[in-house]
């Protein structure tokens, strides 16, 4: 098979543990690109945050930010794809971290707006320092646009029950997930990495089965389960792995770059 669009997760996977891109990971997505292939990144970070990516790899081409909730073409700027959650939807979910002293993260407007900076919060910014972070006081009487997306910090056995309670509360236009063990996420259900890769197949009249997609976990698994071919880095976790057509070597092993290798050069 010819594969046409190529997505790539960021975090574990084509990013080190230093959050760099391996040289043999850079050479094989330019050779990709040089063959015709359309790569492009699909990542839960906010859209200012994977253009630097971008930037590093030379790639000129619509990126997939927010979990998917949002596409934007990084040479005009335009919003291509955008999926939100309402004031609605959001106002539950704020308002249960406030209740339950969660730290909570509103990405609204391509800012991160907190209640207060705390230690989970110096964490998360310490991970992504291209975008924003604002002190506001109270989430839920702060909002006033539909948020992009929201997420909760903490660990991860209490994010587990937290998960439980909040999928009886939210509407079913909100999609529960873990992006890592002590990230809770919430984005509108069509806001998934899935949907996006399939609007963009279908921007570039790309078929289903010659896209390919690459990731780590469980974020990653609307794509790698939509992609004509799945793979999955090997320190991601079993389930995902199970999921995955082809499982190839870890982040710190050029695994993209391995895949890359295999499939498409």
């Amino acid at each position: 098979m010819e594969y046409k669009l190529l997505t790539i997760d960021l975090d574990d996977t084509l990013l080190r543990e230093d959050l760099t891109i391996s040289e043999r990971n850079i050479k094989a997505i330019r050779a990709a690109v040089e063959k015709g292939v359309k790569v492009t990144l699909a990542s839960g970070r906010a859209t200012q945050s994977v253009h630097h990516y971008l930037d590093v790899l030379g790639l000129e081409i619509p990126v997939i930010s927010y979990q998917g909730a949002r596409i934007v073409d990084t040479e005009t700027g335009e919003v291509m794809y955008k999926k939100e959650l309402s004031l609605q939807d959001a106002m539950p979910i704020l308002k249960y971290a406030e209740e339950n002293n969660i730290h909570c993260n509103m990405y609204m407007n391509d800012t991160v707006y907190i209640n207060e900076m705390t230690e989970r919060g110096e964490f998360y910014r310490s991970l992504s320092q291209h975008v924003p972070m604002r002190e506001v006081g109270k989430l839920s009487e702060f909002i006033s646009d539909p948020a992009t997306k929201i997420l909760f910090i903490d660990e991860h056995e209490k994010l587990k029950e937290i998960k439980s309670e909040l999928e009886k509360i939210v509407d079913e236009e909100v999609y529960i997930f873990f992006s890592k063990p002590y990230f809770l996420e919430f984005t509108n259900k069509f806001g998934t990495k899935g949907a996006a890769v399939r609007f963009l197949a279908d921007h570039f009249r790309i078929k289903r089965e010659e896209t390919m997609a690459i990731g780590d976990t469980y974020n990653d698994i609307s794509m790698i389960e939509y992609a004509g071919l799945g793979v999955c880095m090997s320190n991601g976790p079993k389930e995902v792995r199970n999921l995955a057509d082809h499982v190839t070597r870890s982040n710190m092993e050029d695994g993209v770059a391995h895949a890359i290798e295999k499939f498409i050069l």
